[in-house]
């Protein structure tokens, strides 16, 4: 008899632990794709709608968000580009490098790219944006001081 149901002392069952972390996962994914969006869009001193649009289009065809909606990932690009405004390119940027090294990170990147070339208009800062995220993507994760 299968025990996958069985709960545990706190009452949790291995499947229920397994949403848990998926839904973590996918929660991670989407704040990183997004941060990054956010912060290439408003690189060049602002971000117009054709960059939100686009990264809400480009991120629902993609599939790997599958249970994130299009109101949820505007929803999150405009937090993203109001914390953006309090804490700085380099926290932003500091939070993709958990991803670094990761199957995640291409998309990341894919999604950067595309909101860079959403408007017509690759601007200084936008490239710059980009090579800031390329580079936390490719470099290997700080070690956590406790």
């Amino acid at each position: 008899m299968s025990n996958r149901y069985t709960r545990n002392n706190l009452g949790v069952s291995k499947a229920e632990i397994m949403a848990a972390w998926e839904q973590e996962r996918d929660d991670a994914l989407l704040d990183a794709v997004v941060s990054a969006a956010a912060l290439v869009a408003s690189a060049d001193g602002y971000a117009n709608a054709v960059e939100r649009d686009a990264a809400a289009c480009f991120l629902a065809r993609n599939g790997r968000l599958a249970p994130v909606t299009r109101a949820d990932i505007v929803d999150a690009f405009d937090h993203c580009l109001r914390h953006l405004e309090h804490s700085g390119i380099e926290t932003a940027v500091d939070s993709l490098r958990r991803m670094a090294g990761r199957a995640p990170a291409r998309l990341i990147i894919d999604t950067a790219e595309h909101i860079a070339a959403a408007d017509g208009n690759l601007h200084p800062g936008e490239m710059h944006a980009l090579r800031s995220i390329r580079k936390a993507l490719s470099a290997p994760c700080r070690p956590q001081v406790a």
